[in-house]
C-alpha cells in the first residue's frame, strides 16, 4: 500500500495590493490530494489498501535569509500559519471496488488559510540566491487499518512491534510566490499623481567651488520646488521631474546678480541586508517570538549555505551588522547633466513685494535601466551579484530604497567686481518604484440575439465586468463596524436663514505642511504653516518620510483644496 498526498492551490501567485498593512489579510485556498494505491503483485490479485487517517496538517511558513561577507549568514521566520484539516478524529480510506485500477484513488480535502497582509514580496537576493520566500508544507499520519485490527492478536511480529511505529507519515511541500502591487487591477492604465518637496536653502547645504562664495542671505532665500510621481512602475522607461525655483524676499539687487548654470540628476538605489532584524519592524509587524526563530526551531526549507554557518566551518573575520551597496540608475551613455543657457539670470525680472513671487519651471524626464552596467564602488559586486532595479521595498532582513540625486550649479556675480561666485546645492528626493497590476480585460459587448420583427434598433447589451472582490479588512475594521472613507469631504454646513433663503459661507483655513528641517550637525522635525505661500495644486497624497539631505531644508506640500 503506498500513500502520496500533494498540495494544489488555486493560484500559485498571491497577490497583494497596497502599502503592506498588519490589521489586512488575504486569502490563499485550494486542496489536498490523498492518493491511495494497493500494492503491485504478479502473483496475486491487488489486495484492498485500508489506511486510518490520523491527522493532516497543512502550514503555510516564510523565511527571509540573507548572506554577505561582512554580515555573514542571518535567518528568520516571518509567519507560521498551520490549520489542522482533520479534526473529528481518524477516517478510514479505503480503495474497495478500484484495486485494480491504474490510477490511485484520490480523496481532497479543501482548505482556506488567511495570509497576512503585511508580508514582503518574494525576492531573490545576491548570488546564492538567497532572499523571501514563501510555501506550503502537508503532513499527512495515518496507519494500516489491518495492522490496527491485528494487534490485538498474537503472533511472532508482535514482538517486533514494540520497537516499530505503527504510524506513518507522508509530506509534501508547494512552493508560493507573493507578488505586491501598487493598486488593485483597473480597466484604464492608472496614471499617478505627483508629490511635491519644498527645498529651502541653507549655507550648509551647498558646496562652494574656490574661496569666492555667495552671501548667506541670498542663498538662505532661494526655495527650489521639486515634483516627482507619487510611484513609478517599473515598467517605464523614464521618471518626469519637474523643478520649480522662486526666491523669498530678496532684494532686488541680488536677483540680477543670481543664475543658474547647470542642473545635475541622478537616481539611485540603495540596498541595505541586515544581520538581525530592524527594531521598527519588531514593533510595527507581528513576527513569530525568538522560540520560533532559528536555531530555536529551523526553517522548513533552509538555504543550505546555512549548513555552513550552523555548524562553525565559517566564521567572518570582520563581522558586522549591515552591508549596504548603492548605485546609479541612469544608462551608460547618460551623465545626467542639464545645461542651461548662458547669462541665466532667471530672477532678474521676478515680482517683488508681492505675496505670490514668480516660480520659474523647468521639465525633464529622467531615463533608467533595469540592469545597470556601471562599475561597482565597493566590493559588492562579489556577493550581490548583478545591479537590478528592484521595487522598492523594506523588510526585517533586507530594504532597497531609491532617490532621485539633485544638484543646481548656483552663478553669483560678485559686487564692485567682474568676478563670480559658483556654489552647488544637493538635496535628494525619495523616489518609490512599484509593480502595477496587469490591466483587467475591456467588458465585452454580446451580441443581441436576431428578431424576426422590431420596429426599432435594439441597443447592444453590455454586460459589466465583474473586478475581484477586496479583502474584508478593506471593508471593515477588527470590530465588525464599516470603514469610514475620510477621503469624501463633508458637505459645507448651510445655516437656515429666517426668510427661508438658504446663504453659504466659507471660513479660510490655513493648510500645514511637514517640515523636516537638516543640517550638517542636527536634524529635527516640527510643524510650520504653508498658507503664507500661494502655490497650485499638485496632487499630494500624504506625508513621506525623509532622510538627511546635506543641509537642505524639505518639505511636503499638501495638496490644497480650493
Amino acid at each position: 500500500m503506498s500513500v502520496a498526498i500533494t498540495i494544489h492551490p488555486l493560484l500559485e501567485d498571491l497577490d497583494m495590493y497596497g502599502q503592506p498593512d498588519s490589521t489586512s489579510a488575504y486569502s490563499l485556498s485550494g486542496h489536498v490530494s490523498i492518493a491511495v494505491s494497493s500494492p503491485y503483485s504478479l502473483w496475486e490479485r491487488r489486495r484492498t489498501a485500508r489506511l486510518l487517517l490520523q491527522s493532516l496538517s497543512l502550514t503555510f511558513e516564510g523565511q527571509s535569509e540573507t548572506y554577505t561577507p561582512r554580515t555573514g549568514y542571518s535567518g528568520m521566520r516571518l509567519c507560521n500559519i498551520t490549520r489542522d484539516l482533520v479534526t473529528y478524529g481518524p477516517l478510514e480510506l479505503t480503495n474497495e471496488g478500484h484495486e485494480e485500477d491504474s490510477e490511485p484513488t484520490v480523496w481532497n480535502v479543501v482548505f482556506n488559510l488567511p495570509i497576512p497582509g503585511w508580508l514582503p514580496e518574494s525576492t531573490t537576493i545576491g548570488i546564492e540566491e538567497v532572499g523571501i520566500r514563501y510555501g506550503l508544507y502537508a503532513t499527512a499520519k495515518y496507519s494500516n487499518f489491518e495492522e490496527e485490527q491485528s494487534s490485538s492478536s498474537w503472533n511472532f511480529a508482535s514482538f517486533c512491534s514494540p520497537f516499530r511505529s505503527r504510524v506513518k507519515s507522508a509530506e509534501s511541500r508547494k512552493t508560493i510566490s507573493l507578488r505586491r502591487f501598487v493598486a488593485p487591477p483597473s480597466v484604464d492604465k492608472p496614471v499617478p499623481p505627483m508629490i511635491n518637496f519644498l527645498v529651502n536653502c541653507h549655507a550648509s547645504s551647498s558646496k562652494s567651488e574656490g574661496n569666492k562664495v555667495i552671501p548667506p542671505e541670498v542663498l538662505t532665500k532661494i526655495q527650489v520646488l521639486a515634483s516627482v510621481p507619487e510611484y513609478v512602475n517599473l515598467e517605464d522607461e523614464s521618471v518626469p521631474l519637474t523643478l520649480r525655483m522662486r526666491t523669498k524676499d530678496m532684494d532686488e539687487e541680488h536677483c540680477k546678480r543670481i543664475q543658474i548654470s547647470e542642473i545635475k540628476v541622478d537616481i539611485t538605489q540603495k540596498e541595505k541586508c541586515r544581520h538581525r532584524p530592524s527594531q521598527s519592524h519588531l514593533t510595527r509587524y507581528p513576527i513569530p517570538s525568538q522560540d520560533m526563530q532559528p536555531p530555536n526551531l529551523p526553517l522548513r526549507n533552509p538555504h543550505p549555505v546555512s549548513t555552513v554557518y550552523d555548524v562553525g566551518l565559517f566564521v567572518p573575520s570582520q563581522m558586522s551588522e549591515a552591508a549596504c551597496r548603492s548605485f546609479s540608475l541612469l544608462p551608460a551613455s547618460e551623465d545626467g547633466v542639464y545645461k542651461l543657457s548662458d547669462n541665466n539670470y532667471v530672477f532678474a525680472d521676478a515680482t517683488r513685494g508681492e505675496a505670490n513671487p514668480t516660480w520659474y519651471t523647468m521639465e525633464t524626464t529622467i531615463p533608467f535601466v533595469k540592469r545597470s552596467m556601471r562599475s561597482a564602488k565597493d566590493d559588492s559586486a562579489e556577493w550581490d551579484g548583478a545591479q537590478t532595479l528592484f521595487p522598492s521595498s523594506s523588510s526585517p532582513l533586507y530594504s532597497v530604497h531609491h532617490d532621485a540625486c539633485i544638484s543646481l550649479t548656483c552663478i553669483y556675480d560678485l559686487p564692485d567686481s567682474e568676478e563670480k561666485a559658483t556654489h552647488r546645492l544637493n538635496f535628494s528626493v525619495p523616489i518609490v518604484f512599484a509593480k502595477s497590476a496587469p490591466a483587467l480585460p475591456p467588458p465585452r459587448t454580446p451580441t443581441p440575439p436576431p428578431t424576426t420583427t422590431s420596429t426599432a434598433p435594439a441597443l447592444p447589451l453590455v454586460v459589466p465586468y465583474a473586478p475581484s472582490l477586496p479583502a474584508y479588512s478593506q471593508l471593515y475594521d477588527s470590530n465588525g463596524d464599516r470603514k469610514i472613507d475620510y477621503s469624501v469631504p463633508l458637505p459645507v454646513y448651510t445655516p437656515r436663514s429666517s426668510a427661508g433663503n438658504a446663504t453659504t459661507s466659507s471660513a479660510d483655513s490655513s493648510s500645514d505642511a511637514l517640515v523636516v528641517s537638516t543640517s550638517a550637525s542636527d536634524l529635527d522635525i516640527r510643524e510650520g504653516a504653508t498658507d503664507e505661500m500661494s502655490m497650485p495644486t499638485y496632487g499630494f497624497t500624504g506625508i513621506h518620510d525623509t532622510q538627511e539631505k546635506h543641509g537642505a531644508t524639505l518639505i511636503a506640500i499638501p495638496t490644497s483644496q480650493s
